[in-house]
């Protein structure tokens, strides 16, 4: 079970890597899994916890910060945007940002910060072994610079743009860059409707 759980990581941090890779070379990079990548049990049930749903909803998850100034309100509006192209095709879709800086998000302040992109688009804090676990379930990783004892306010945090869409049973389907791809992303809910039957 755990040698599973390891390869899913590892195909998961290959297509993450390619994913960033080929983001330098092209305006839109949309991966569409021929085999989606099943989450664990742990990562699906807290999905699920940041929307009250029947659990019959798709998902698109990206990960950032409130102190972000450019990249994360970008990210959050694409993904109001393609909130808005799912509900025109009526698939049935919710939005989760995951604060990758617990330290300065609180619930409070991400609460404010998410219903600024949507009634749809809620959020998941983690702290600790918990936030490394389900960063490490999307192979997302994070960089702090300028944070120590002296600068515990004042620091900014690099973050991969990857976001992912997940079917109702907890799989990723799609990987996509949250900046460059939201257009891509529309097409597929436009075009691509086999994919939400299946």
């Amino acid at each position: 079970m755990k040698q599973r759980v390891l390869q899913k990581q590892r195909f998961l941090a290959a297509i993450a890597t390619l994913f960033l890779f080929s983001q330098a070379n092209s305006d839109a990079a949309t991966i569409v899994l021929r085999r989606p990548v099943s989450l664990q049990p742990e990562t699906v049930t807290h999905l699920r916890q940041a929307h009250a749903r029947d659990g019959s909803q798709w998902q698109l998850v990206v990960f950032g910060f409130t102190h972000c100034k450019d990249v994360c309100p970008v990210s959050l509006s694409n993904l109001s945007m393609l909130m808005k192209a799912a509900a025109s095709e009526q698939i049935k879709l919710d939005g989760t940002f995951v604060t990758v800086d617990p330290e300065r998000d609180t619930n409070e302040i991400l609460s404010k910060y998410t219903k600024n992109f949507g009634p749809d688009i809620s959020y998941l804090r983690f702290e600790g072994d918990e936030l490394e676990r389900f960063k490490a379930a999307f192979s997302v990783e994070t960089i702090f610079y300028t944070k120590n004892t002296g600068n515990k306010n004042n620091y900014q945090v690099d973050h991969s743009t990857s976001a992912f869409l997940i079917d109702p049973e907890g799989k990723i389907r799609v990987l996509f860059d949250a900046l460059k791809d939201a257009e891509s992303m529309a097409r597929i809910f436009r075009e691509n409707k086999e994919l939400f039957k299946s």
